[in-house]
């Protein structure tokens, strides 16, 4: 099989910007849509044709809400196959919903790999990548602060924004490794 003729497969993860709401308690909390105050929304994602070594990243902060979405948007269209880590229920409804929120046309649903449901077969303890991964023998996760880091990207911090883009960049890195060994 010639180069042109191989599938383009694009490995795929978001970031998502928590929501913002009101609230009267700390637990079991149900949210009335007036109290939401921002529903949240895409902080970033990274994305890698497999098989090629360039990561391409987009933010809010650098490329805005709307050029996230038609990025998005542009390179599901251009797929051939989707490798994501539990996106059939997480990344790829989320970015659908972005696209839409953007005025934007969604691509027709894509063929895709779900790392997660795959893992599920096998019985592991448990099914995040942060456990699975080192247990397969590829890379892990990168480790950070955890909510803090969230937070000061919202706020601006580009020195948090940087951190963002390397943790998002590797877990795209480790997604397609999942996926070679699987």
């Amino acid at each position: 099989m010639s180069k042109q003729d191989k599938p383009k497969i694009l490995v795929i993860d978001i970031e998502w910007r928590p929501a913002l709401a009101y609230v009267w308690q700390m637990w079991k909390v149900n949210i009335n849509p007036a109290m939401l105050l921002d529903h949240g929304g895409m902080l970033c994602f990274c994305a890698h044709w497999h098989g090629e070594k360039k990561y391409m990243f987009y933010s809010e902060w650098a490329d805005g809400r709307e050029g996230m979405a038609e990025a998005a948007r542009d390179l599901l269209t251009e797929a051939d196959l989707v490798v994501h880590y539990n996106g059939d229920k997480y990344d790829l409804p989320k970015i659908t919903g972005e696209i839409v929120l953007a005025g934007l046309t969604p691509p027709p649903k894509p063929a895709s790999v779900d790392l997660m449901k795959v893992v599920k077969g096998f019985g592991f303890n448990m099914n995040r990548m942060s456990y699975v991964a080192p247990l397969l023998g590829v890379d892990n996760k990168m480790e950070h602060e955890g909510f803090a880091l969230w937070r000061d990207v919202m706020d601006g911090c580009a020195k948090a924004q940087k951190k963002m883009e390397k943790y998002n960049k590797q877990d795209v890195k480790v997604t397609a490794q999942m996926y070679d060994r699987l």
